[in-house]
């Protein structure tokens, strides 16, 4: 499902009105913990973005200048149904999100968008995880220096050991799974029996390869 706009931006936007003073802004920055906000006029348009940078600017001039006077004009906006993919294209640090009437209704930030990622990030996990661990057979995954990077539940059951005890450790500590074959020659190992040091398996060894250079293998025990 693709996230939209809508589903990450921030709602209940704070905005200041071009005639006030930078003065006001800044007790309203303080307040509300925020730096940067869009500028509406008397019809609740929106015509600028102020930060903390254009109140910086007003230090040595006068606070008491209408925020017009310093905002950027120059405003960006984006709309509530697209993808948020489309918002990584624009170099803007905050984006006031409008609906198919050109109506302000919420406003994306950098941080929003970063969550917005992290949150898919996890989300993609937790399914790859889940698939794994419904396979019928082994799979146990290394990095490039050989160390376990994933173990499904399968695999568990077969090697009898605990994934959260061996992530991050030298699988050669773990059993006898030659994996710098497969990482140091790019080799791939077919019908490894492991029934001989104890474990009732076999074992095909694979090099993961990404843009050319090997950075890792996978093992699939059946």
């Amino acid at each position: 499902m693709r996230v939209l706009i809508k589903d990450v931006m921030s709602k209940g936007v704070v905005k200041l009105h071009k005639d006030w003073p930078v003065r006001k802004a800044a007790q309203i920055f303080l307040e509300r913990v925020i730096d940067g906000a869009p500028v509406v006029d008397n019809e609740n348009r929106v015509v600028g973005i102020f930060t903390k940078t254009h109140l910086m600017r007003a230090l040595d001039k006068s606070l008491d200048m209408p925020v017009e006077r310093l905002m950027n004009k120059n405003v960006i906006f984006i709309s509530e149904t697209l993808p948020v993919e489309e918002a990584l294209n624009i170099p803007v640090g905050r984006l006031p999100v409008v609906d198919d009437d050109g109506n302000m209704v919420g406003w994306l930030t950098r941080t929003d968008l970063a969550f917005a990622f992290i949150d898919q990030y996890k989300k993609a996990i937790e399914g790859l995880s889940a698939i794994l661990d419904s396979l019928y057979v082994g799979v146990l995954a290394v990095d490039r220096k050989g160390q376990i990077s994933l173990v499904n539940k399968k695999a568990a059951g077969l090697l009898d050991i605990d994934p959260a005890k061996v992530l991050g450790i030298s699988v050669d500590q773990v059993l006898p799974l030659p994996v710098n074959k497969a990482i140091v020659k790019n080799q791939s190992i077919i019908g490894l029996d492991l029934s001989g040091s104890g474990y009732p398996a076999v074992a095909d060894i694979t090099p993961v390869v990404s843009n050319g250079e090997v950075t890792g293998a996978v093992a699939v025990f059946r």
